[in-house]
C-alpha cells in the first residue's frame, strides 16, 4: 500500500539551487580587504596556568646540555680512562625501546 502525499507549493523534483560563494553571497569581492572588528573577548589565566608559565620560562634558562659533564667526557675519552660499562648502556637501550613500545 503507497500514499501519496502533496503539500500546497511543493514540487519533489525541483533542481537543486547552485552554491553561492561567500563573496557573492555578502556582496563583497575577494580582492577587497576585510575589516577587523572589535575586540571584545577577554581572557583570565588560572593561577595554576601563571605557575605553568612561570616554570617553562624558568626550564628555558636552564641549558639542555651539562656543558662541564661534556668537558669531563670528553678528557676521559681522550685520556683513556673512560671505562663504559656496557650491562648499564645495554639496560638503558632497553628501557629505551620499552617505553617505545606500543601499549
Amino acid at each position: 500500500m503507497s500514499i501519496k502525499i502533496d503539500l500546497p507549493g511543493s514540487n519533489p523534483l525541483r533542481p537543486a539551487s547552485p552554491v553561492k560563494s561567500s563573496s557573492t553571497v555578502s556582496g563583497t569581492s575577494s580582492n577587497q580587504p576585510v575589516s577587523a572588528t572589535a575586540a571584545g573577548d577577554q581572557l583570565r589565566l588560572t593561577g595554576d596556568a601563571i605557575n605553568r608559565q612561570q616554570i617553562d620560562q624558568a626550564l628555558a634558562a636552564v641549558p639542555k646540555v651539562d656543558a662541564g659533564r661534556v668537558e669531563r667526557l670528553k678528557a676521559a675519552v681522550s685520556d683513556g680512562s673512560y671505562k663504559p660499562n656496557p650491562a648499564a648502556i645495554a639496560a638503558k637501550f632497553a628501557r629505551f625501546e620499552w617505553d617505545l613500545a606500543p601499549a
